[in-house]
């Protein structure tokens, strides 16, 4: 439902600024100027996601005309605590466990003699992503980029992470919204630290607390078509391509995706910039493969999509600020189907325990509030997201960095 509602939100912007589009060259000028949209990588700090090259979507109109270097850091509270799942392999077990409801699966088996294949995962603490984006534009329409990935994992402690730590995020639950503890943080123990998955061939996944890796590098190409309904109706369209070469000993492997951008723009008041995207996109993993690395996922494409509404105010001295909200869709890592013959186990501490591994077979989402302040060679942009599926993988990120352009000679 909420896919339709974002494109009946860009059909009226569509119909609103139709009309509007002929009325001045300087509008049209205007929008060329300030074409760029400096939106941060929203994507989650997951205990997964953080090993493969997922697609960060574009929403610029056209190739700057400067090199660009950005530096951003994200951090995001992860409390996953542990559980075991069997994934049953016999014809009769599958029959019998699809059947029935997740939560009465456990009494229905003898788990130490059924056929089944065995996972492991546990996970907490503030996993921090960084990286370091390299922008060359070859021509006004064409674009190349290398982004260098790397993470780390800690206990979340001030002053590092003032929003994401476990003493924050329970403050806001027992005064604001949630209540005490419903996540159980405070009875596995806040400020703790480990990421530790055991998949069904017996291949360890970990990091323990202070923990940094590079994760991998993306080169992704961009092109900007231009187009009579650029002038016309200030609605553009680009098209990209990234390889992403994953350099962990966990996921030795690249991967290759494609993705496509519909934005939308029109002027508000004197010079102020109302802008809506949508974009999709489709990621193909283990194109090549140079190792055995862990399970991370079955599934042989993730398809993702983002919504954007971004509105950008021109100040007195020239600079800009902008306000944006954008919305991430991404599918479930492992294949929803599995969920049918899966018995899970674990400490029933409260009613989302299950959501160590159940979450890995759901649609993962998340929404964030992105601001940033720009002039003529830089731009400082912060955002906050928010999962509302309440799989806490992450609950809260939060994340902050800097622009850097320098004008071709």
């Amino acid at each position: 439902m909420k896919y339709y509602i974002l494109f009946f939100v860009f059909l009226i912007f569509s119909r609103v600024s139709t009309a509007q589009s002929n009325k001045s060259d300087f509008w049209n000028e205007e929008l060329e100027n300030s074409s760029d949209i400096i939106k941060p990588n929203t994507l989650s700090t997951h205990p997964f996601g953080i090993f493969i090259s997922r697609l960060n979507h574009n929403f610029n109109v056209r190739s700057t005309e400067k090199y660009s270097f950005a530096f951003e850091v994200s951090s995001g509270n992860v409390v996953l605590p542990y559980v075991k799942s069997y994934e049953l392999t016999d014809p009769n077990d599958r029959e019998i466990s699809k059947n029935q409801p997740w939560h009465s699966r456990e009494f229905s088996f003898d788990l130490d003699k059924v056929p089944s294949k065995i996972k492991e995962f546990e996970a907490d603490g503030v996993i921090r992503s960084y990286r370091f984006n390299f922008t060359l534009p070859l021509t006004v329409n064409h674009e190349l980029s290398f982004s260098l990935r790397a993470n780390s994992l800690d206990r979340g402690k001030y002053p590092y992470s003032i929003f994401t730590s476990d003493e924050s995020i329970e403050w806001f639950h027992r005064n604001i919204a949630g209540g005490k503890d419903p996540f159980s943080r405070y009875h596995y123990g806040i400020n703790q630290a480990g990421i530790a998955y055991k998949d069904e061939n017996n291949k360890v996944l970990t990091m323990d607390n202070n923990d940094f890796l590079i994760s991998g590098l993306d080169i992704n190409y961009t092109y900007y078509p231009k187009l009579e309904m650029n002038e016309k109706h200030h609605i553009y369209l680009n098209f990209g391509a990234q390889l992403g070469i994953n350099t962990s000993k966990y996921n030795p492997a690249s991967d290759f995706g494609i993705s496509s951008s519909i934005l939308k723009k029109m002027i508000i008041k004197d010079k102020n910039i109302l802008s809506f995207g949508l974009s999709l996109g489709v990621l193909r993993q283990h194109i090549f493969e140079y190792g055995d690395g862990v399970n991370l996922s079955n599934q042989d494409f993730l398809c993702s999509f983002e919504g954007l509404i971004n509105y950008k105010v021109k100040l007195k001295n020239n600079n800009r600020i902008s306000y944006g909200i954008n919305y991430n869709f991404q599918n479930s890592y492992n294949k929803k189907k599995d969920m049918d013959y899966i018995v899970l186990t674990g400490q029933r501490i409260n009613t989302h325990w299950q959501k160590t591994i159940s979450h890995l077979y759901e649609d993962l989402e998340g929404w964030s509030a992105i601001c940033t302040y720009s002039t003529k060679r830089f731009s400082y942009f912060v955002y906050l997201r928010e999962d509302l599926n309440l799989d806490n993988a992450p609950d809260l990120q939060t994340g902050i960095g800097i622009k850097m352009s320098i004008k071709k000679s």
